[in-house]
C-alpha cells in the first residue's frame, strides 16, 4: 500500500517548490499502544511527547471512479472506496491525517503530523530492538518560490448553477453541505506514484486535512467527499524560464492564467460539484521580462464556482508527497464556495459590509481567506457568512 511513500524521505523528490529543513529531523519507530483511546480509537505512539489518538477517516465515495488515458483512449476503473480508506486515520485535535498499515507485528505510517511535520517510512534502515520499522519525521518549510500570494480569483460566475438557486430560503439549508470532488492530476504529479492506490491514498489524506479546516463552519457545516480521480497527461500551458531558486538553471513553469482559462473551457463542466486540478509544476505568470514575483501565484479559482454548470473548477500546484496543497485548497475552495478575500463583499451577501477585523487575526497570523498570506487554518466570521449566503 505504501510503496511510494518510501521515497518521500528523499528531498530530491520534493525540492521543487518545498524546502526540506535540515533540522529538526528525527528517526522514530512508531507503534500502536495496547491501550485504546477513551472512545475506542487507536493510539499511535510516534515518539516521546508525540502520540496520535486515531479515528477512522471517511472521505471517499463508496465507489471511486479512476480515469486514465492510454494513447488517447480513456479507461475508467471503479475502485472500492471502503477498502481504500480502511488504513486511513485522523487526529482532529492535532490536525493530523495518516495512513497506518500493520505489517508483521509493527506499523508503517505515512502522512501529516501537523502543519509542518510529515512522516514517512525508511524501509532500508534497520529496525529497532523491538522490531519496529524506522520512520523519518521531517519539517516542511515555506518555499523559496513563494514569498507571498497574488490575485487568485476570477470574477464571480453568473452562469446557471446545478442544484442551487440564490433565492433559496435559509430554512432549507441542511445541517451539512457535502461537496463532491473530482480531482484531476497532471503527469508531473502522478508519475511520482507507482500505483493508483498510492495516489488515491495521498489525495484522500489531503481531502481529510481540508475537511478539518472546514469543521468550524456551521449553518451548514461544509465537508468534501472525493468521488473521482482523473490522470490527465498534459493540461498545463507551459513556458521555460530561468529558475528563480537557482538563477543559473532553467525551469518549466505552468502559466497560471492561460492554464486556468483552458481548464475552464475544457473541463469547467465538472462530473462532480467541483473539479480540483493539481499540477506538479510551479505556477507562474508568464509575463516578459520574467521576474521572481511572477511565481507568487499558487492557485486559481472562480468565485462561486461550486455546482456551476461551466465553472466548477479550482487549480493548485503541489509537490507529490509534500501535502503542500493542504495550505492552498481551503483558500481556493473557499472562493469556489462564495467567499472573497477578507474585507470584500459580493452579490450573494451584499448586506455584509467589508470588515477590517476580518483581514487578519494578528500581524503574523492570518485567516484562510486573507488576500495574500492565508495561514492560521481558520475562516473568519466574514468568510463563513459569505459561504452560508452563497450556499443558501
Amino acid at each position: 500500500m505504501l510503496e511510494v511513500c518510501r521515497l518521500a524521505f528523499l528531498c530530491s523528490i520534493i525540492y521543487v517548490n518545498v524546502d526540506c529543513a535540515p533540522f529538526p529531523e528525527y528517526i522514530v519507530y512508531p507503534k500502536l499502544l495496547e491501550g485504546r483511546g477513551i472512545n475506542g480509537q487507536k493510539v499511535l505512539h510516534i515518539k516521546d511527547g508525540l502520540t496520535l489518538t486515531l479515528e477512522k477517516l471517511s472521505v471517499l465515495a463508496d465507489s471511486v471512479v479512476f480515469t486514465e488515458s492510454d494513447d488517447g483512449v480513456a479507461t475508467e476503473t471503479i475502485m472500492n472506496g471502503t477498502e481504500l480508506q480502511q488504513y486511513l486515520y485522523q487526529d482532529r485535535w492535532k490536525m493530523a491525517a495518516v495512513a497506518v498499515e500493520e505489517i508483521d507485528d509493527t506499523v508503517e505510517v505515512m502522512g501529516v503530523l501537523s502543519d509542518k511535520l510529515r512522516i514517512a517510512p525508511l524501509p532500508l534502515m534497520a529496525r529497532s530492538e523491538e522490531g519496529h520499522l524506522a520512520h523519518r519525521i521531517y519539517e516542511m518549510e515555506r518555499s523559496m518560490y513563494h514569498e507571498g500570494n497574488v490575485a487568485d480569483t476570477l470574477p464571480e460566475e453568473h452562469a446557471r448553477t446545478k442544484g442551487r438557486t440564490s433565492s433559496a430560503s435559509m430554512n432549507h439549508v441542511p445541517d451539512q453541505f457535502l461537496v463532491e470532488v473530482h480531482v484531476m492530476v497532471d503527469e508531473p504529479h502522478y508519475t511520482m506514484f507507482d500505483r493508483r492506490e498510492d495516489l488515491v491514498t495521498y489525495l484522500a489524506l489531503t481531502v481529510a486535512l481540508v475537511n478539518m479546516r472546514y469543521e468550524d463552519t456551521s449553518g451548514p457545516n461544509i465537508q468534501f467527499l472525493l468521488t473521482s480521480i482523473q490522470k490527465e497527461q498534459k493540461f498545463a500551458r507551459t513556458f521555460p524560464e530561468y529558475d528563480i531558486g537557482w538563477p543559473d538553471a532553467k525551469r518549466v513553469y505552468a502559466d497560471a492564467d492561460t492554464t486556468f482559462e483552458d481548464l475552464l473551457e475544457k473541463y469547467g463542466r465538472s462530473p462532480a460539484d467541483i473539479t480540483v486540478a493539481v499540477t506538479g509544476l510551479i505556477l507562474a505568470d508568464g509575463y516578459e521580462p520574467f521576474r521572481k514575483g511572477y511565481a507568487a501565484v499558487q492557485g486559481k479559482a472562480r468565485l462561486g464556482g461550486v455546482c456551476n454548470v461551466n465553472s466548477s473548477m479550482v487549480m493548485v500546484e503541489d509537490v507529490p508527497m509534500s501535502f503542500g496543497m493542504v495550505s492552498l485548497l481551503p483558500h481556493e475552495l473557499g472562493h469556489a464556495l462564495g467567499a472573497p478575500h477578507d474585507g470584500l463583499t459580493h452579490s450573494w451577501n451584499e448586506c455584509l459590509p467589508p470588515r477590517n477585523d476580518c483581514r487578519k487575526n494578528s500581524e503574523r497570523d492570518h485567516f484562510i481567506m486573507h488576500p495574500s498570506e492565508p495561514g492560521n487554518g481558520k475562516f473568519s466570521n466574514c468568510s463563513k457568512e459569505h459561504m452560508t449566503a452563497f450556499i443558501s
